[in-house]
């Protein structure tokens, strides 16, 4: 018999270390490319390699789970983050940082996506909630940490040392994983996406897009952003702590919830991000750390709410699906965003950018009107 609390602990352990090495150089690639000369574009462009793979992989994963020891393709996230960060703090040139972020793109699609299916899968459905929230407060909590202790690093080194620093954190989680045992899913011999419930909440998908052009906005350009605005790599570092720390704090009140409503919180989750990316423009660090600590508190909130859409709505054996098909959604999101709004950066200016970006978050409200199976 499975000991699901021994399981669960090496999960967030590994979670949090996973993260902790992914987050802390995270703010800092944006950086590292404008210190070599990389407009805006290119560094929207850069952004989308490392997401290319997150948006076509996880929906993969999904169906693949029932054939594979989930725990090897968990372990993936550890050695394929761990070689791309290496491979960063040695690059020579665009197109090996662009292989060093494909490499890391490919990590993070056996990283969330295959913990939240270990835990729709693998736990006692009244201990799920509880579970995956511990889960995300775990790697949340690692990337409040990440950001500022990346930023010391690159004030007392180097990037390039804190990249090989951050490989190096990554490769301790594998052989934790290894100790987690076999996790094996129950084949599915036929898929039947209408009787799995994964069509009906087609609209949670389409509001998760357009979500997750603005968290690519925040996570991906604007540390470029604020850095060519005069701030320094300590205080990009601290208001990406701050955004986790809030996020983290998201996580923890609503588990402390009996029950939420996952439209109320979706619907004020999209009208706070779209306001967030607006204020960006401004670049003061009195708006800006409120402004970011505001959109950690909805980032957690809103996924959460969409994780208890999926638990409720989607059949047990095709929660995995519809888990990577939302990953793959969120990464379509950070291939598009970043290149979309880099273009209207360089091209425009930043007014333009970020009013056109709100405006695109903000479209996702009326597809709340017709998400009858989310209301």
């Amino acid at each position: 018999m499975r000991n699901i609390s021994s399981l669960e602990l090496k999960l967030h352990a590994s979670a949090f270390i996973i993260g902790l090495g992914l987050s802390a150089p995270a703010y800092f690639i944006p950086i590292f490319l404008q210190e070599l000369g990389a407009s805006y574009t290119l560094i929207g462009i850069m952004g989308s390699i490392r997401s290319t793979p997150y948006a076509v992989l996880p929906i993969l994963t999904g169906f693949i789970m029932s054939r594979y020891d989930m725990r090897k393709l968990y372990v993936l996230s550890s050695i394929l983050s761990s070689t791309g960060f290496i491979l960063l703090s040695i690059s020579q040139s665009y197109l090996e940082i662009g292989l060093a972020n494909f490499l890391l793109g490919i990590s993070m699609v056996f990283y969330w996506p295959i913990a939240e299916s270990i835990i729709a899968e693998f736990f006692p459905e009244d201990s799920r909630w509880k579970v995956y929230s511990s889960f995300s407060a775990s790697w949340s909590t690692a990337y409040f940490i990440g950001p500022i202790i990346g930023g010391v690093l690159a004030e007392l080194a180097d990037l390039r040392t804190l990249f090989g620093i951050s490989g190096i954190i990554c490769g301790v989680a594998v052989p934790l994983i290894y100790l987690m045992g076999e996790l094996r899913l129950k084949n599915i011999s036929k898929i039947r996406f209408k009787d799995g419930g994964l069509v009906g909440i087609w609209p949670l998908y389409v509001m998760v897009f357009l979500f997750s052009i603005g968290m690519a906005c925040l996570i991906l350009l604007a540390p470029s952003y604020f850095y060519e605005a005069g701030w320094s790599n300590f205080m990009v570092g601290t208001v990406f702590t701050v955004f986790g720390i809030t996020r983290t704090i998201g996580y923890v009140l609503l588990s402390k919830l009996k029950k939420i409503d996952e439209a109320r919180i979706i619907t004020l989750s999209i009208t706070i991000q779209s306001i967030v990316i607006f204020l960006l423009v401004y670049a003061r660090p009195e708006i800006i750390f409120p402004t970011l600590a505001l959109a950690g508190l909805i980032n957690g909130a809103y996924f959460v709410a969409s994780f208890s859409v999926i638990s409720k709505k989607v059949q047990m054996g095709y929660r995995s699906i519809s888990i990577g098909f939302l990953e793959s959604i969120i990464g379509l999101g950070f291939i598009i965003g970043p290149a979309f709004i880099g273009l209207l950066l360089d091209y425009l200016n930043v007014w333009v950018a970020f009013t056109i970006t709100s405006l695109v978050i903000l479209s996702a409200l009326p597809v709340m009107l017709v998400s009858k199976n989310i209301r």
